[in-house]
């Protein structure tokens, strides 16, 4: 009887130590918590951004996550992403919608801080992406504004 509570346990452990800790949305370099750390907007720090959003990446989705430490406040916005002309770009997704939130409602948009549009596709390059630093560049075509965007990985 020991030997095959023995066997079970091993068995057990086995499958514990090797289970699936991505949920089937592992994408390489890009998945998990991202820290933006720095707005540029034509080649001048962003001064107002507050250094309090995260941006996770998970299968196709993207999430984009506001902070308030002093009030402990949190907002989330939702989209989906994907590759671009040989993954050197993203695109994200901002145009989705519920029965409750219409068309570029704050919880299917990038968050305002960003300065990204809503209710759109937005098509970012990628100038760097490795295991912990990813910089994104927007050229906002309604006004010719240029942005970039720093991310270091968080978790």
């Amino acid at each position: 009887m020991k030997t095959i509570s023995r066997f079970f346990l091993i068995i057990s452990l086995a499958l514990f130590f090797n289970a699936c800790t991505h949920n089937n949305g592992d994408i390489g370099e890009l998945f998990g918590t991202w820290k933006l750390q720095s707005i540029t907007i034509n080649n001048s720090l962003d001064t107002n951004y507050q250094n309090n959003i995260l941006w996770k990446f998970q299968s196709s989705i993207i999430s984009m996550i506001k902070t308030n430490d002093a009030t402990h406040d949190r907002f989330e916005s939702w989209g989906t992403w994907e590759y671009a002309n040989d993954e050197s770009q993203i695109i994200f997704d901002f145009t989705h919608f519920d029965n409750d939130n219409p068309v570029g409602a704050d919880k299917y948009s990038p968050l305002f801080e960003t300065h990204l549009p809503k209710a759109t596709k937005i098509r970012l390059d990628i100038k760097k992406l490795n295991g912990n630093e990813m910089i994104l560049s927007y050229i906002d075509d309604s006004n010719g504004d240029s942005y970039i965007y720093k991310l270091k990985k968080w978790l």
